[in-house]
């Protein structure tokens, strides 16, 4: 009887920690996938050095004001601003925000045509054996500045947190954007 009794002890804890061992499986599964996906939008390195001196998750949503205020005019340019303040903003103002405004499109247009150009030699890499097949996948990544991509964010799985992470090393965000006040 005491045998059993320890049997059954013995086996609640065995089962804890086959719980918690998937648990950790899990976790460790989850961030394997994350950087699987990191690594695809090519910012992976990018996000491990922000991630070592900041030891927190980048979640958009925890952004103070004036983080959120300043991602939104690199994303957005003079769009965020109503038609009176615009009015009243002195010309250079206006200059450096269009600027900036538009590198930020010109980095987002690149970094989706290199996603796609990817994307498009995944399924070129199944006719690898045919002489066509082979020219296509042997094609070097072009950037080209008058094609603009109007694939959304949603079609590669870019969040705001990726494009924070984007922006910054594009150095259209500050280095230290995220310990900001």
């Amino acid at each position: 009887m005491g045998s059993l009794f320890l049997f059954k002890k013995n086996s609640h804890k065995l089962f804890k920690f086959k719980t918690m061992l998937n648990e950790i499986q899990i976790t460790k599964l989850k961030l394997s996938k994350v950087k699987s996906h990191l690594n695809y939008l090519g910012i992976l390195s990018d996000f491990e050095e922000l991630n070592q001196s900041l030891n927190k998750p980048i979640v958009y949503k925890q952004l103070n004001a004036h983080q959120h205020f300043l991602f939104k005019r690199v994303l957005h340019g003079l769009k965020m601003y109503k038609k009176e303040e615009i009015e009243t903003m002195h010309w250079d103002k206006k200059r450096r925000i269009i600027k900036v405004w538009k590198r930020s499109q010109s980095v987002i247009n690149e970094w989706k045509q290199l996603l796609s150009y990817k994307d498009s030699n995944k399924i070129f890499s199944i006719f690898k054996n045919s002489k066509l097949g082979k020219e296509l996948v042997n094609v070097p990544f072009m950037y080209m500045p008058d094609y603009i991509n109007k694939l959304s964010f949603k079609t590669y799985g870019i969040g705001y947190e990726h494009l924070i992470i984007k922006f910054i090393s594009a150095g259209l965000l500050p280095k230290n954007f995220l310990k900001l006040k």
